[in-house]
């Protein structure tokens, strides 16, 4: 049997256990994820502390629709879609900042933080037609938070966010009810795989092998083989804590300075939440992932890294240094990361008809793919698509 012939090959296991590589590269599948998921689930987009002051703002997207998230002058936080009422121009183009109002440059029409029309040129011309800037107001979108993390939907009829998340952020309780936290660094990158191929990458530990540190201060020690992963409902996942021993790698030291409230020294937590998010606290520092995809071969990934607010500057530095090392875009970990799921994304698009093991089964231990699986079985449900035989 050739090698070509074996790649394309569809594996003899349980077709959940497995995927085709067209479910990463088909323009027509990202359309349908882009309608079926994006479009329609719980979405994170900042940190309160991102917009932490009235007339603050941030702007983001969901599901191509560019949208603008911004604290009103009572101290509200409301999401607005960013695009004028008039003639569909995105009036704001900055990525964040404070404003009163928004005017949109094509034609000068503008809104105020409750996304309210305030102005309009010219507006009597309209009588006509029976228009009032009453009626141009700007379309809001669905805003909920928890534990201080702000999340939209486009859809007004989806589940509310408790009923989404469930308990699956219990895990972090925590950290996130113990002190009030906020953004301490922050970082992006457009990547050149697909949207799915970061996400496995968080839900798959048995790639802590890639990491020469996690090597050394993680994977020798007791009991990390035998951490449980759990599933919950609508595609979360979790994985039990364990302690790391960072002094394991030369020339650190253990996290044992600033380790958050409720937490125990070189503690690590873990919470993957469908379909994009993702959590990971090492101690001293809370890492908050989030996806824009761009298209089905391209992604923007934004990186969060959390603290506690009003910490002195000393403790605040030694915070960002634990973060860095690790996950700071210069870290020992993040751009092996992104190495690995850049490689993965050209081969799979160089190689469409492959697939994709995720048959590893250790009793729901550490290295088992059930997160994988699980989080393909709500893939499939919300896309209508066997992730196995896309085709069919």
């Amino acid at each position: 049997m050739t090698a070509n012939t074996a790649l394309n090959q569809q594996p003899e296991v349980p077709p959940t256990h497995f995927v085709d590589h067209r479910i990463y590269n088909d323009p027509d599948i990202f359309q349908v994820e882009t309608d079926t998921i994006f479009a329609k689930s719980w979405k994170f987009v900042c940190h309160e502390s991102e917009i932490a002051n009235p007339l603050d703002f941030r702007t983001t997207s969901v599901a191509g629709v560019a949208l603008i998230v911004l604290r009103n002058e009572r101290g509200e936080i409301k999401c607005f879609v960013n695009v004028c009422s008039h003639r569909g121009v995105k009036f704001e183009q900055r990525p964040a900042g404070t404003a009163s109002k928004f005017i949109c440059p094509f034609h000068r029409w503008t809104y105020d933080t409750n996304g309210a029309c305030i102005a309009v040129p010219g507006i009597g011309a309209y009588a006509a037609c029976g228009i009032e800037k009453a009626d141009l107001g700007l379309r809001e979108v669905r805003t909920a938070q928890k534990y201080g993390l702000v999340f939209v939907n486009l859809d007004d009829n989806a589940m509310g966010l408790d009923e989404f998340l469930g308990d699956a952020l219990d895990a972090l309780a925590p950290v996130f009810e113990n002190q009030e936290l906020e953004v301490i660094h922050y970082n992006e990158q457009v990547l050149d795989a697909n949207w799915k191929n970061w996400q496995e990458t968080n839900m798959d530990l048995y790639h802590e092998y890639l990491h020469v540190v996690n090597r050394r201060t993680s994977l020798s020690q007791d009991g990390y083989h035998e951490r449980k992963w759990h599933v919950h409902a609508n595609g979360h996942t979790t994985i039990d804590p364990m302690k790391v021993n960072y002094a394991k790698m030369k020339g650190w030291k253990q996290r044992s300075d600033v380790v958050f409230d409720g937490l125990t020294t070189g503690e690590f937590r873990h919470a993957c939440l469908f379909p994009d998010i993702v959590f990971l606290c090492r101690s001293t520092i809370l890492r908050v992932d989030v996806q824009i995809p761009i298209s089905a071969t391209q992604t923007l990934i934004q990186f969060r890294g959390l603290g506690v607010k009003g910490e002195s500057e000393e403790r605040r530095l030694q915070r960002v240094r634990d973060h860095n090392e690790f996950w700071g875009p210069f870290g020992r970990n993040l751009p092996e990361d992104m190495v690995v799921s850049v490689a993965q994304g050209k081969a799979m698009s160089q190689q469409a008809g492959g697939y994709t093991l995720f048959a590893r089964e250790q009793d729901d231990t550490t290295h088992d793919d059930l997160p994988g699986r699980a989080w393909y079985a709500e893939w499939a449900r919300q896309t209508g698509i066997d992730p196995a035989s896309p085709a069919q």
